[in-house]
This record gives structure tokens, C-alpha cells and sequence, in this order.
């Protein structure tokens, strides 16, 4: 009777913490690693944006130590950076004020993050010109949106008009700090001539992430002991 008790006892612990189980909350969002254009204030929980490398021919992402990124202006050109985010671009005439247009191809920018706990929810919304892929540690989030007429950006969301806005359920990640890598692959078309005016390239995210299923695996764990300790209990009584 004093192990039904216990098991009685700790079965209600674990269902009353579920309650008070706080979730991790992941906040995320670009930002260029070099002043200059002023976005305002950004609160986020990742590195700023790392430009690591360009690649004429190939959208595979580029590998090695990244260099300095910058906040771009996208006046009327680009729609207004996502909420506690900022465009960011290679270089800073690469945006849509004061415009040296960049190479044709493709540019590679990361951002890495701290996740207190293995999985999480949530959604990432992205936008680029023209557009761009996004992986996860690797793992492919966003496909780059068909450039179509490519008159202003790409025609196909992720654009610099068209937000592309995904939900995420349960996705695993690395632990240890900064374990986790967010990676842009942008694409650069273009319609004019490089190094002329009015073809600029950036990208603008933003993300928001909160661990699960850490109070629901209390909550099941919970209940299950509470359902022995009640058959138990039955079958003491019988």
C-alpha cells in the first residue's frame, strides 16, 4: 500500500508540472554583421548573417569562414524587411539604394543558433531577390521559387514581393552552442549588366521556434503512472 502511494504521489507530481513545464522560445531574424544602414532595433537569438561565399555555376551551398554581411535599405524596391528582422545583402552597394549589381549566380549566407532542447515548432518565413533555397543543418527547408520573367525578382515565391512562409513541427536539432546552421542560397539573375544599376540582391528572414514535447511527455508519463496505480488499486480491492 505505501508503493501505491508513492506511485499515487509522483504520477500527480508529474501531472501538475506539465503546467509549469516552461517551453524554449527561439527567436530568429537576419541582420547584417556590419553597421551601416540602420533597420532599427533587432532582438533575436542567432549570429548575424554571415556571407561565405559565391558561386557562378552551381546553387550548392559554399563552405567555408564567412565574411562581413550588411544591412541593406530596400526603400520602395523590396518589400519592408519582415518584423525584428533586416535585409541583408553581400556588399553594400549590392541593395536596392545606390545599386552596383552583383555577379550572376549564386550567394551563400549563414546564421547559427543555441537550441536549449532537441525538437521544436514553430514557423519561418523568408523573402529574397530574385530567390533563394533554406536549409536546416543541412536539410533542406524552402526550395528556391522559379525566376519565371524575372522582371522585378523571381516570379515564384520566395521574391522580394512575396514572403514564402512555412510551418515546422517537431524539427530536431543540434546540441551545443551555436550548433545550428541556418543557410541561404541565393540566386542572382538579373536582367542587367553586372556591375551596372537596378538588379540587387538580398535576403530578409525571420523565425519563430518553441521546443516541444517536453510538458506533454510529463503530461503522458503522468497519466500512465496514474492509470497503474488505479488498476493496481482495483485489483488489490478485488
Amino acid at each position: 500500500m505505501k508503493n501505491l502511494i508513492k506511485l499515487s504521489a509522483l504520477a500527480a507530481v508529474l501531472v501538475a508540472s506539465c503546467g509549469f513545464a516552461s517551453a524554449d522560445t527561439l527567436t530568429l531574424g537576419s541582420y547584417g554583421s556590419t553597421a551601416g544602414y540602420n533597420p532599427g532595433t533587432i532582438t533575436v537569438d542567432n549570429t548575424a548573417m554571415n556571407f561565405i561565399g559565391f558561386n557562378a555555376g552551381s546553387n550548392i551551398p559554399s563552405t567555408g569562414m564567412g565574411t562581413t554581411s550588411y544591412d541593406l535599405d530596400p526603400s520602395n524596391v523590396w518589400n519592408p524587411a519582415i518584423p525584428n528582422s533586416a535585409w541583408v545583402g553581400s556588399t553594400m552597394t549590392s541593395g536596392p539604394v545606390g545599386t552596383v549589381n552583383p555577379d550572376f549566380g549564386y550567394y551563400t549566407y549563414t546564421t547559427n543558433f543555441t537550441a536549449g532542447m532537441p525538437f521544436y515548432s514553430g514557423t519561418l518565413s523568408v523573402m529574397a531577390d530574385d530567390t533563394t533555397a533554406v536549409y536546416l543543418n543541412g536539410n533542406p527547408l524552402i526550395m528556391a521559387g522559379a525566376l519565371g520573367s524575372d522582371s522585378h525578382c523571381a516570379d515564384n515565391a520566395p521574391t522580394c514581393w512575396i514572403t514564402d512562409t512555412i510551418s515546422l513541427h517537431g524539427v530536431a536539432m543540434n546540441s551545443g552552442m551555436d550548433a545550428n546552421t541556418l543557410t541561404f542560397v541565393v540566386q542572382q539573375e538579373g536582367t542587367g549588366p553586372v556591375g551596372g544599376t537596378g538588379d540587387p540582391s538580398g535576403v530578409d528572414f525571420s523565425a519563430s521556434l518553441t521546443s516541444v514535447p517536453e510538458p506533454s511527455t510529463l503530461m503522458m508519463l503522468g497519466t500512465g503512472l496514474l492509470g497503474s496505480a488505479g488498476a493496481i488499486f482495483r485489483r488489490m480491492r478485488s
